[in-house]
């Protein structure tokens, strides 16, 4: 029996493996770009080129009057289109207090190389029939994301939050949203959103120590909701799957919830939750809730391992509620906000072995947060950071926070202490983006603090630099990261995975202190590959991690490499990424080089958003 089920599983991997070999190629040979070839004289839409088919519209529809004068007349003249995009947000200014009459909804192909080709001109018979095989966004689900509605006066900032939290959904590649006034009536104005979707359908390969494969859709149904299927090979020959659902904004009340199912040879566990952030400055009130059902693995490693990675049963209930105060004022301050936040954490193990029912961690514990916090944010749009040619909206402003807490269990009773700051701008002019951040924790046992956390973040993103017809953009970032006085044996580590130095994989460095510096140069390729946008890039890591010794005075490690990321940003697919590195001094558990292709997520910003009280910083 135990043999039919090992060939059964090599039989399902091969066959997803198959699966996803045949789509990606699929995709991959579509062709970029058909403007411009012989088309039937039937079909005089297809002989017309996106300018062509805007002029031709431009005498007599004021949208594509404005669509012409931005995307081709600014080219002509050497304008950048963000310069000439933000004078467009100032013209929607002008219809501010305006009644909105109307919202159309115009939905553009995944596979569309313009967000205003709303029949497809740039598109290949291929990618028209591959456009098919998915469900569109239902429009009901772009209404749900708009921050304004049809009756409503305009107000260009809603329309700029509105095209953010469209832009937000892994489901959708851009939005834009116009105002064009109405024909008959001047004080009434009609609202045009254009949005593309992603291809919802893709699939992921990691191969290095373990193997990684799955298939996921972005969007089932076109309802935004997110299934991933997960399996797993580790270098032991040990098998383990994980299954995840999200579902974003549900029915309109921006409340998400997600599920998660792991059962791998490392971790086993459930997880459901449901939160809703203060996602706009206006919003009044947030909340959520996270529960975790863990169970032990046997055999899984020895008593101190078990230990320092919670291998254990246990249950983690996480609840939290925000309230938030808009101000209004005439000087700097003008749309910030102040923030009360209140969290409770429920956690208990079972089953433990006798020497940890007299550790007051293992006991059942109730931690009690509350927090006020005053912050200020914005964002403006660029391209070219973390994405590839996709709008990304950068955030600035700044956020602190204090929170006070109490943890109670049956010994031991403590107060807390904790504090944020966090502050991010574009350095003017054109000098780059700037982010720090400082987090303080501890916990107060009588007069000794106990559990305390430091953790202290810089990090410094040039502007993008012409290198011919390409571009170039680097990036600089340091952390430095403290425990002291554990009360509970937990460490952390200098890996990859866990905020450390990139390419490397093993746990054997850790320690209770670590600081890296990090450095990367992109080169962002004008040209693609089957579709597929192209980044070179280079990077050098340092790091330093201890116990017990000063930091400084412990081996300096390192490491250094180049690769190559390619991604669709019409497909929901994770970055591909082929990269070669070198550790100058191998670590423990280590190669001096590593080679890997792996499917990466996109980085994504830091926010200015109002949060819980308390979240664990020290990993």
């Amino acid at each position: 029996m135990k043999k039919n089920n090992k060939h059964q599983k090599q039989f399902t991997i091969r066959n997803i493996l198959f699966t996803c070999v045949i789509y990606i190629l699929s995709i991959c040979f579509t062709p970029t770009s058909t403007v411009g070839q012989n088309k039937s004289p039937k079909d005089s839409t297809k002989t017309n080129s996106i300018p062509k088919y805007l002029k031709d519209r431009a005498e007599t529809n004021y949208l594509y009057k404005k669509l012409y004068e931005w995307l081709v007349i600014s080219n002509d003249s050497n304008l950048k289109k963000n310069v000439y995009l933000s004078n467009w947000l100032e013209q929607n200014k002008k219809y501010d207090h305006k009644i909105i009459r109307s919202i159309k909804i115009k939905q553009i192909s995944p596979f569309s190389k313009m967000i205003i080709d709303t029949i497809g001109i740039s598109m290949s018979p291929l990618e028209k029939s591959i456009s098919k095989i998915r469900f569109e966004t239902r429009k009901s689900v772009i209404l749900n994301h708009l921050t304004f509605k049809k009756g409503e006066f305009s107000n260009a900032d809603k329309l700029k939050d509105s095209e953010r939290l469209l832009r937000s959904q892994d489901y959708i590649t851009d939005a834009l949203i116009f105002i064009q006034p109405a024909v008959y009536d001047s004080s009434m104005v009609d609202v045009i959103v254009f949005v593309q979707d992603n291809y919802p359908y893709g699939a992921t390969l990691s191969v290095n120590n373990n193997i990684t494969a799955g298939i996921y859709s972005k969007n089932v149904l076109g309802y935004g909701i997110q299934l991933e299927h997960m399996l797993y090979r580790s270098s032991n020959t040990k098998y383990g799957l994980s299954e995840k659902l999200i579902w974003n904004n549900i029915y309109g009340t921006y409340i998400t919830l997600s599920a998660n199912y792991s059962n791998m040879y490392n971790q086993h566990y459930y997880k459901i939750g449901t939160q809703k952030r203060f996602y706009t400055r206006e919003v009044k009130h947030a909340g959520g809730f996270n529960l975790t059902q863990n169970y032990h693995i046997p055999n899984y490693g020895n008593d101190s391992i078990n230990l320092i990675e919670r291998n254990f049963d246990y249950t983690f209930q996480d609840y939290w509620l925000g309230k938030s105060y808009l101000i209004r004022t005439d000087n700097f301050f003008d749309h910030s906000n102040i923030t009360l936040y209140g969290q409770i954490i429920l956690s208990e193990y079972y089953n433990l072995p006798d020497d940890l029912l007299q550790k007051p961690y293992y006991l059942p514990n109730i931690y009690t947060f509350g927090s006020i916090s005053f912050s200020k944010r914005d964002y403006y749009k660029n391209k070219l950071i973390y994405n590839f040619g996709r709008t990304e909206d950068v955030p600035y402003g700044f956020l602190a926070s204090l929170t006070y807490g109490f943890n109670h269990n049956q010994w031991v009773n403590r107060n807390y202490l904790g504090a944020h700051f966090s502050y991010g701008k574009a350095i003017i002019p054109n000098k780059g983006y700037f982010y720090w951040s400082s987090d303080f924790q501890s916990f107060l046992n009588k007069t000794s603090a106990e559990d305390t956390r430091i953790k202290l973040q810089v990090k410094y993103i040039s502007s993008l630099m012409n290198v011919g017809i390409h571009r170039w953009r680097s990036f600089l970032s340091g952390q430095y990261l403290s425990g002291f006085n554990n009360t509970n044996p937990q460490y952390i580590y200098l890996n990859e995975a866990n905020n450390g130095i990139s390419a490397l994989r093993s746990k054997a460095l850790r320690g209770t202190k670590k600081m890296v510096l990090s450095a990367e140069s992109i080169f962002f390729s004008s040209k693609e590959i089957l579709g597929f946008s192209m980044a070179f890039y280079s990077f050098y890591d340092m790091g330093w991690i201890s116990g017990n010794t000063k930091l400084f005075k412990t081996k300096t490690y390192s490491s250094l490499g180049a690769g190559i990321r390619l991604r669709n940003n019409h497909l929901v697919f994770n970055t591909i990424q082929i990269q070669l590195a070198y550790f100058p001094n191998i670590p423990p558990g280590g190669t001096e080089y590593d080679f890997r292709l792996t499917s990466e997520q996109v980085d994504r910003f830091n926010l200015f958003m109002p949060r819980k009280p308390y979240t664990d910083i020290y990993q």
